[in-house]
């Protein structure tokens, strides 16, 4: 019988090994994979269980992210609620995309650009970190560039911005993806469709914990 090298036999062990960890990951631990928010804040009304994301359109680990996400948004329970956040970090470049973010959604328009403005920042390596790469971008992509300086200077996404820093300072986000489970939990960190699957854990969580109280 003829033996295999172990050379030839590495792809095979490395691959055992990746699944073994998936697996091992079916549970997830408190303080380590994700945080109770103390106090706890707001989540989805009744049986609705809300899931935020805070994200960063120049964050790597973010549009990384973006694929696993996209692909869990498909499946989602249908009694959870996703809603998107973006940080509000103290730079100029961040504040930009988030007002940009938020502009964007006030035209209607945010959801077919997102994976755009995501891969020519990291694709592309054009930063988007200026008003005038910002307005630049936009307008190759058909974008009504007064209505877009004019949606960023308004009330709404004023407001909107706003909150978006408050929400960010009561859940002690600090880094990006960060995820909010029902205003009780929070959790990051973690790669791919592992951070999806702690998504989905701590969701099972607070249906289970929201069923207990009825009862």
């Amino acid at each position: 019988m003829k033996k295999l090298s172990f050379f030839r036999l590495l792809p095979l062990l490395v691959t055992l090994f990746f699944v073994g960890s998936l697996q091992a990951k079916s549970t997830f631990e408190e303080d380590v994979d994700y945080f109770s928010i103390i106090p706890e804040q707001p989540g989805g009304e009744g049986d609705r269980v809300q899931v935020i994301e805070f994200f960063w359109y120049a964050c790597p680990h973010c549009y990384k992210m973006e694929p696993h996400l996209s692909t869990w948004l498909k499946s989602k329970p249908e009694n959870v609620d996703f809603v998107r956040i973006p940080a509000m970090f103290k730079r100029a470049d961040v504040v930009l995309h988030a007002k940009t973010y938020y502009a964007l959604m006030l035209m209607g328009v945010e959801e077919e650009l997102d994976a755009s403005i995501f891969n020519v920042i990291h694709e592309q390596g054009n930063r988007l970190a200026t008003p005038e790469e910002m307005e630049s971008f936009l307008a190759d992509k058909g974008v009504d560039i007064e209505a877009y300086r004019k949606a960023m200077k308004s009330f709404a996404v004023q407001t909107q911005s706003r909150r978006a820093e408050v929400l960010a300072s009561r859940f002690d986000v600090r880094g990006v993806p960060t995820f909010i489970v029902d205003g009780k939990f929070r959790t990051s960190g973690l790669e791919g469709d592992a951070q999806m699957q702690a998504i989905n854990f701590l969701i099972d969580k607070v249906v289970t914990e929201k069923q207990a109280v009825k009862q």
